[in-house]
């Protein structure tokens, strides 16, 4: 992968939440409105911990390499949510904890001390941790009508820390 693509470093879902999520991806669907999972089929539930601008995914993973050793932070989705700017983003909150602010100042610290540049919303103190549900235009009142009763909290155990392509979701490499 050249240089001058942007990839993400997520915490991958294990499955039961995964597909808790994706159940939600399915009543956006029904209502009209385009999920993450419909608006790119390679993207799956996750939570962004950042997003390196420039970086081959390679690099990325030499120097994260060992972040996830020590264990990766459980997770709870608690809330339905929307960001307004700089583009509409419907989501699940995760619930804020130390352990997740810890990894999110882990990562960023090895980044920069590589001389890697990240997306300032995932800096540390900015970053809102969430689960994207939709990224598109769509009716906010038919996405909070689609998701009123979803089964919240949702507990997840993150299963992986992997380096993906942005926007298209694509798996580059999962950091050991």
């Amino acid at each position: 992968m050249s240089r001058g693509v942007a990839h993400a470093v997520e915490l991958a879902l294990d499955e039961d939440a995964a597909d808790v999520v994706r159940g939600l991806f399915g009543s956006l669907e029904e209502a009209g409105i385009t999920s993450l999972r419909s608006g790119s089929p390679h993207l799956h539930p996750h939570v962004s911990v950042t997003v390196a601008t420039d970086a081959d995914p390679a690099q990325l993973a030499e120097v994260l390499s060992g972040v996830a050793s020590i264990g990766l932070p459980a997770i709870t989705m608690s809330s339905v949510g929307i960001f307004v700017a700089p583009q509409v983003v419907i989501y699940l909150g995760v619930t804020p904890t130390a352990e997740l602010a810890t990894l999110n100042e882990r990562v960023h610290e090895r980044l920069g001390a590589s001389g890697l540049d990240t997306w300032a919303l995932y800096a540390p103190g900015t970053w809102v941790p969430h689960c994207t549900l939709a990224m598109r235009r769509a009716s906010l009142g038919a996405a909070i009508e689609a998701l009123q009763g979803a089964p919240l909290p949702i507990r997840a155990a993150p299963v992986a820390l992997r380096v993906v392509e942005v926007p298209t979701g694509k798996l580059r490499v999962t950091i050991e």
